[in-house]
């Protein structure tokens, strides 16, 4: 009877001992489960937050390119000074917006819009250089398509001499970059690419003409003899356009999207060209 006691004894010993085993396993199950869930809620969230735009305004050729943006609340805009001749401009965000910003040559400041409205923003200094941004909450914007980073990097490697075409010739971007929403500076990378004193004299001499909204921007402009003018196609939606020339200086070259062409002016006169499939399309042109 004792050797009977005592085994059942054990018995009920090991069930109590499987039974509290088992509730603890299914505890530390649930807490398991518990924590991956709020992981996927934050993975979600970030997700959700990662989807705001960036939009980029040249300046150039001593205007803002393009003047007026409008963009959805929580994008961000990229301002970045190609102008000609290089100089630094100080950049003033209206109402405080953010500090004045010294904005060097091939450098660029970008800002985050987290409330709706209109934003006005000029060059300290610089009267009639100045733009708006228009935040709106919706997700569609009634504006322009802004230059992208693909399209911006286009117009930097051309002005730096990395890439002067003499005829028609496609442009590829070298990099791609990921755009972080904060008010900081940027420093935009330039070519490893050693360059010559020609190219120097080239890059000094050279101004570039955009062929956007199906005009020429900007459309009236002044250079001395010696210098080079590049036509760059970046037109929304993307199409391909007949540059003519009245004075008959070149034979017509097409220029699909992304692609440019580029003329030197050795002789001083008033000049004309037009897109040949855009009627009033014109831009006029003094060499002194």
């Amino acid at each position: 009877m004792v050797a009977y006691k005592s085994f059942t004894l054990r018995i009920l010993v090991v069930l109590v001992f499987i039974l509290l085993t088992g509730s603890t396993t299914v505890a530390l199950s649930q807490g398991e489960t518990t924590d991956n869930s709020g992981m996927n809620q934050s993975s979600t969230f970030e997700e959700n937050n990662s989807v705001s735009q960036m939009h980029t305004i040249v300046l150039i050729n001593n205007a803002f390119s393009p003047e007026i943006t409008e963009i959805n609340q929580y994008d961000t805009v990229v301002w970045r000074n190609l102008n000609r001749p290089k100089r630094t401009f100080v950049l003033v965000g209206e109402g405080d917006l953010w500090e004045d910003f010294s904005l060097g040559y091939g450098r660029s400041f970008k800002h985050t819009f987290n409330e709706t409205g209109n934003f006005d923003f000029s060059i300290k200094g610089e009267k009639g250089m100045a733009g708006s941004v228009a935040v709106k909450e919706s997700s569609e914007t009634a504006g322009g398509v802004p230059l992208s980073e693909r399209e911006t990097r286009q117009i930097q490697q051309e002005k730096e001499g990395v890439m002067i075409p003499t005829s028609t010739e496609e442009v590829t971007p070298t990099s791609t970059e990921e755009v972080t929403p904060t008010s900081t500076e940027e420093v935009t990378p330039t070519s490893t690419e050693e360059v010559t004193p020609t190219q120097r004299a080239e890059e000094i001499k050279s101004s570039t003409v955009l062929i956007r909204g199906s005009v020429f921007y900007p459309a009236t402009l002044e250079l001395n003899k010696g210098e080079t003018v590049i036509w760059n196609n970046l037109n929304r939606p993307k199409r391909a356009f007949t540059l003519v020339s009245e004075e008959k200086l070149f034979e017509n070259p097409v220029l699909g999207y992304g692609r440019s062409f580029s003329y030197t002016f050795n002789e001083a006169g008033d000049y004309t060209f037009k897109l040949e499939e855009i009627p009033g399309a014109e831009f006029i042109l003094t060499v002194k």
